[in-house]
């Protein structure tokens, strides 16, 4: 290495969204840590000693982004070592999310975390450093579990450097609309009726315009078991739900498998309707028009975090052991209690955004801006 360096341990397998936040992240070391070298490593993945020792050299190991603060957070999101004290370098959380279904505030205040995972976030708080969280929800969690040295900078995909402090980028004339297809339908009956509700209604809508669907999650059944065997019903799900696409003549692409097919689409999308909350980030980080439905705690942490347009796609979500168990012991159980007024809600902000002209997204743009400074606080106090 020229340079001294940062490990980073990042979790993009397949998902679009997770290779936005590595690319994203590395762009702003470039930017704003110039004197630091990236040396990237994936996060589910043992530390061998070989690796260790990279580890050891650095000038910290930083834990890179998504929903990674989870009760098993530590071995399960990160593999790490059997004996974290092999690790002689800060460890710091950059971007780092809870994962909570409902997304409710009241759940941030009795948040499950194991032992191992405490032990983890101990020696975190204990790196002498500044870390960073994704939103609101999370940082109330570690506040709550007692660890006070975090920062809210937002995710970094947040930050695209050409447009901060920049004006809107929303196009006069629609021309190109992307609907992004969720996860829930996988498990939900309910969701999968109210995104093809929403599908169909698009169709009509924007039947002059170009309007298209795209997957986040790969179609490539090899791309997905890759990585998790469990897969084989995701994959049959969204397969099958390409093929309800193609009977009713609707086009549909799949961008997974890197920033570049998330940046390159959705630079070229008028509109973005839709359940990713990194297509919605992405299309606020360039200025350009948005509305994110919710399908998990995710969406309303985006909501909290600049708030922009954020939809509710559902109303409940049971959450209890005995439905876990059956949606376990029955595939088709659903634990979903969907928003039967989404789709009057979604086309009346649809009208209503242009009507106030897209003063929303205009606020997002402010917040993106105003949290950057606290992105950039956070990365030059690191070692």
């Amino acid at each position: 290495m020229n340079k001294e360096y940062y490990v980073i341990l990042t979790g993009s397998k397949n998902n679009a969204g997770d290779f936005l936040i590595k690319h994203r992240a590395k762009q702003l070391f470039q930017a704003v840590r110039p004197d630091r070298e990236i040396v990237d490593f994936n996060a589910w993945e043992y530390l061998d000693d070989e690796k260790l020792e990279i580890v050891n050299n650095s000038k910290a190991l930083i834990l890179m982004g998504g929903p990674a603060l989870q009760k098993n957070m530590y071995p399960g999101i990160y593999k790490l070592r059997d004996n974290l004290d092999d690790i002689k370098v800060p460890i710091i959380m950059m971007g780092i999310g809870w994962k909570s279904m409902k997304g409710e505030w009241k759940d941030t205040y009795d948040y499950a975390l194991s032992s191992s995972s405490l032990r983890l976030l101990n020696m975190v708080e204990g790196s002498g450093f500044l870390s960073s969280v994704r939103d609101y929800q999370t940082l109330n969690v570690l506040h709550i579990k007692g660890y006070k040295n975090i920062l809210m900078t937002g995710c970094p995909a947040y930050y695209d450097l050409e447009h901060l402090n920049k004006g809107l980028n929303v196009s006069k004339y629609i021309n190109k609309v992307a609907f992004s297809l969720g996860v829930s339908f996988v498990e939900s009956k309910s969701m999968e009726k109210v995104m093809k509700g929403i599908i169909l209604e698009l169709q009509k809508k924007f039947k002059d315009k170009y309007f298209e669907v795209v997957f986040h999650h790969s179609l490539d059944k090899c791309n997905l078991l890759k990585y998790n065997s469990a897969s084989e019903h995701h994959s049959k799900k969204h397969n099958k739900f390409a093929k309800w696409l193609e009977s009713n003549n609707i086009s549909y692409i799949d961008i997974s498998g890197s920033a570049e097919n998330l940046m390159n689409y959705y630079s070229n999308v008028d509109l973005h309707i839709g359940f990713r909350v990194h297509a919605h980030i992405f299309m606020n980080s360039i200025s350009k028009y948005s509305i994110l439905i919710s399908e998990d705690g995710r969406a309303k942490g985006v909501e909290k975090t600049i708030n922009g347009i954020v939809l509710n796609g559902y109303l409940y979500f049971k959450e209890n052991n005995l439905s876990k168990i059956l949606n376990k012991l029955f595939n088709f159980y659903d634990r979903y209690t969907p928003n039967k007024y989404i789709n009057q809600e979604l086309f009346e902000n649809l009208f209503y955004e242009t009507k106030i002209n897209y003063n929303r997204i205009l606020n997002s743009r402010k917040i993106i801006d105003s949290n950057f400074h606290i992105m950039e606080k956070f990365l030059k106090q690191l070692p």
